[in-house]
């Protein structure tokens, strides 16, 4: 099979999906395999650590990488120790008074270097150039979950994603989808990207050019296997309706009839009517799959959009959060809204190395060109190096803070008269305050609601109506990917262990250059983005205590489940985990995701939404994030950082 794009796109088969399954198991008379089959997945056991949080080492963070990003992967022990201590548990909260006053007073000070942070402080100074900012941030890098983690292998440099990755593309398709699609002009990106071509397979193998799209909205656009213990792997199951699978007949069935699935109710209410059933109640009473295989459907798709962006799994979160990641069955509604057509036929992702680390630099290239090195170029942001020096310059405009953790954000006098307000923070284990005219917390709820401590009780009530999802995200260099060659897939997934699913994926040509190889005998690395699910748990514990269970894991603990998990599944086709993996980084990733629960979109009897509560400024505080937005995308940041940037533009004109 050719994988070369077509006009610049990744290649698209001729038929869809339903081409695949349509027909294949509805009113076929497959057999049923050995009733002692595995299931689709199991249950990630809750457990619990030392309540404080605040005495991990060096040994639980594990190694981070090369680089910028060196020791900077995901929530490091330094980094969970303190908003644990200075944050959670409020320990500084008494010594606000013993703070010392640093600096001149400043516009606008934003709390928060993610993407929805830096797009906040690009907006603000394109419109007022002259203002000086001052940016905080507890993490020793800018990005937030837009960062990368970097590999030296073999003499090739590979970059991985931490968490933030994909742009949905193309953008007259994607908007059309209901993706907001912000400065991508601005950024740099253009009308139509060129992907990786694979060199020197031994088979045709079509690889994606993401490994987003085929968990499952998009299966069609990759060949993978699914690995079952006791059987082994299966080649692209879906394209036979599962013949080979170990599983039960009836789920084969009810997965295929669910995928078949396009005409749920037309309704004028349907968006708040989806919200107000969990996915799973959608499975059962509207897509009517059957009550004996419907534990096994949703174990199948939880992690799928669990990982993708809802944080849980379908017992938790809204059948109109499923709908917002195209899952089967709601995704009608998605055909609704675009006239018939399938949006998961004609939209996907285009992926930098590093995923959207890429944007955080360009904003920040933008607003503050001395930060990075290198000219302005695709490639030259992609490889540009920080400029440590630069970032909090006595004599610039524009300053960032790293390192500095947030602990108090109050307005100076009573909040509906005050002029300014009063930022707290402790760096290098000391505290420091700052002035400002305003103040955008760019972060999540879970930490705004502790650090601003004048909000009134209906700024306060909204925050605590937020609750978000732990994902722990694996990087695996390998030296080479023969064993995949020889099995002739691009992605995996299985059903038991630790993970779910790891996929080669087809990076951005950039500038015309090539980033990094995509050849079965050249390194490569393996993402792995891991939900810890608890179905049966009440929420919000399923959040808590899945955290929990992220956070017991020792560095450790992890890199030898994935050495296990990876000889398991694939020393069948050579692989040899002390000979081929030549390095592993976790980033652990605490909140990863806030969870769209049912109820939480639309308001009940006229009152507002927490998301329409907090996009209001409480006086001189405006608060800026993805999740305001009810979708957690890098998107999303700069839609929202947007919004805030021109509210305190107006506060402070």
């Amino acid at each position: 099979m050719s994988s070369k794009p077509l006009s610049g796109e990744p290649l698209q088969s001729s038929v869809t999906r339903r081409d695949f399954v349509g027909g294949t198991m509805i009113g076929s008379g497959a057999m049923l395999l050995a009733a002692g089959a595995p299931s689709f997945g199991t249950a990630a056991k809750a457990q619990t650590v030392d309540a404080p949080l605040t005495g991990l080492a060096e040994d639980w963070t594990g190694p981070g990488g090369i680089g910028d990003y060196a020791g900077k992967n995901g929530n490091t022990h330094k980094i969970v120790n303190a908003a644990h201590n200075d944050i959670r548990n409020g320990t500084l909260d008494k010594r606000i008074a013993e703070a010392p006053l640093v600096d001149e007073l400043y516009d606008l000070v934003i709390v928060g270097s993610g993407i929805s942070g830096l797009t906040a402080a690009y907006v603000f100074l394109k419109e007022k150039p002259e203002a000086k900012i001052l940016v905080l941030d507890q993490h020793e890098i800018f990005g937030g979950e837009a960062k990368q983690n970097d590999f030296e292998v073999d003499g090739y440099r590979l970059t991985a994603p931490q968490g933030s990755t994909g742009i949905v593309v193309p953008w007259a398709k994607a908007k059309e989808a209901g993706f907001p699609t912000p400065f991508l002009k601005e950024l740099g990106y253009p009308e139509a990207f060129t992907y990786q071509e694979p060199e020197n397979l031994s088979q045709p193998i079509q690889i994606p050019a993401d490994m987003w799209t085929p968990m499952h909205i998009g299966w069609e656009r990759a060949d993978m296997a699914f690995y079952y213990e006791g059987k082994g792997m299966v080649k692209n199951p879906w394209r036979n309706g599962f013949a080979e699978a170990p599983i039960p007949d009836k789920v084969k069935r009810a997965l295929v009839e669910l995928e078949l699935f396009r005409t749920p109710p037309q309704r004028d209410d349907w968006a708040q009517w989806l919200d107000s059933m969990s996915y799973k109640q959608f499975l059962a009473n509207v897509a009517k799959v059957p009550a004996d295989a419907l534990d096994d459907v949703c174990a199948y798709l939880d992690p799928v959009m669990a990982a993708m962006g809802c944080g849980q799994g379908s017992d938790i979160i809204s059948a109109y959060n499923a709908y917002g990641f195209m899952m089967p069955g709601v995704n009608g509604y998605s055909r609704y809204q675009s006239g018939g057509p399938d949006p998961t036929d004609g939209i996907y992702l285009a992926t930098f190395p590093g995923g959207n680390t890429f944007a955080a630099k360009r904003f920040l290239k933008l607003a503050k060109p001395e930060a990075l090195s290198g000219g302005d170029g695709l490639y030259d942001i992609q490889y540009s190096s920080v400029n440590w020096e630069t970032l909090d310059r006595p004599t610039d405009k524009y300053r960032m803070r790293l390192g500095a953790t947030v602990f108090s954000v109050v307005h100076e006098g009573k909040p509906g008269k005050a002029k300014t307000a009063r930022i707290t923070y402790a760096k290098d284990g000391k505290m420091a305050s700052v002035r400002a005219r305003g103040v955008i917390c760019a972060g999540q709820q879970h930490v705004n609601r502790r650090i601003c401590h004048d909000i009134s009780p209906k700024y306060r009530e909204a925050m605590q109506a937020f609750h978000h999802a732990p994902i722990l995200v694996v990087n695996v260099a390998l030296r080479n990917w023969k064993f995949l060659d020889k099995l002739g897939v691009a992605a995996v997934r299985w059903f038991e262990g630790l993970g779910w699913w790891t996929s080669l994926r087809r990076n951005l040509v950039l500038d015309g250059k090539e980033t990094q190889p995509l050849d079965p005998n050249k390194p490569v690395v393996l993402t792995q983005y891991i939900p810890f699910l608890l179905p049966g748990t009440p929420f919000p514990d399923q959040c808590t205590q899945a955290r929990m269970q992220l956070f017991s894991m020792t560095f450790a603990d992890i890199e030898a489940q994935i050495r296990e998990q990876f000889t398991k599944m694939f020393a069948p086709y050579g692989f040899d985990a002390d000979r081929d993996i030549a390095g592993i980084i976790t980033n652990r990733q605490g909140h990863a995701y806030f969870v769209g629960y049912p109820g939480f979109y639309f308001g009940k009897d006229g009152k507002q939404t927490p998301m329409e509560v907090l996009r209001e400024p409480f006086h001189r505080i405006a608060f800026s994030h993805s999740e305001l937005s009810g979708a957690q995308m890098w998107e999303t940041a700069a839609e929202q950082g947007e919004r805030a940037a021109k509210q305190m533009l107006e506060k402070l004109a």
